[in-house]
């Protein structure tokens, strides 16, 4: 499948539908999201145990239930809550072409650029010769060796993704090179998304 082009792709850094999909596989991992599901849990666990004690249509199974529907509006509404913040909120959200910048200790080391030519391959590639050239000539500024994250290149527009081991994506030797873009908003992370599933929401 061929690149996006710019126009598809700042139509779709604009279209909450695709970022609210985007963030609702993201909400799971907000803590927030903790309290409510113990309630569902413990009120399932509640169920399941007078049920197996032949108590499931006892005056027992109305404090579970009491639960379960509250658990279940309290974690309706704390989702709801969370995407809409996210969509909301002023942060950017853009979409970034990703080249591999190179090789190291068995990882391959991902870059983008979160500036106006965030769509442009061949700025990137521009800019990894002259990243490559950095690293090369000693610069100490650029630190390849430190734990894995998002890192911004001093100086530029350009950042860095040195990935962890657990990094599936990044470290899928032979893939690295398919049309990937990474989802980026200012975090400590990024969310990798591959053109085929960008073009179904175009």
């Amino acid at each position: 499948m061929n690149d996006m082009n710019a126009d598809k792709l700042q139509r779709l850094e604009k279209n909450k539908k695709f970022r609210k999909k985007f963030y609702n596989k993201e909400v799971w991992k907000n803590y927030a999201i903790i309290p409510p599901s113990v309630i569902l849990f413990a009120s399932l666990f509640g169920v399941l145990f007078l049920f197996n004690t032949d108590r499931l249509f006892s005056l027992y199974v109305i404090p579970c239930i009491i639960l379960l529907l509250l658990g279940t509006i309290w974690l309706k509404a704390v989702r709801k809550y969370i995407i809409t913040q996210k969509i909301s909120d002023d942060r950017p959200f853009l979409i970034c072409s990703c080249i591999p910048l190179m090789e190291k200790n068995k990882k391959t080391i991902m870059m983008f650029s979160s500036g106006y030519n965030r769509h442009n391959k061949n700025y990137l590639e521009k800019k990894r010769k002259e990243i490559l050239e950095r690293i090369s000539g000693g610069d100490d500024s650029l630190d390849l060796t430190s734990n894995s994250g998002v890192k911004l290149i001093p100086d530029s527009d350009v950042y860095i993704v040195i990935p962890s081991f657990s990094d599936r994506i990044a470290n899928k030797k032979g893939n690295v090179s398919v049309n990937r873009y990474v989802i980026f908003n200012n975090e400590n992370r990024i969310k990798y998304i591959t053109a085929r599933e960008l073009e179904s929401f175009s």
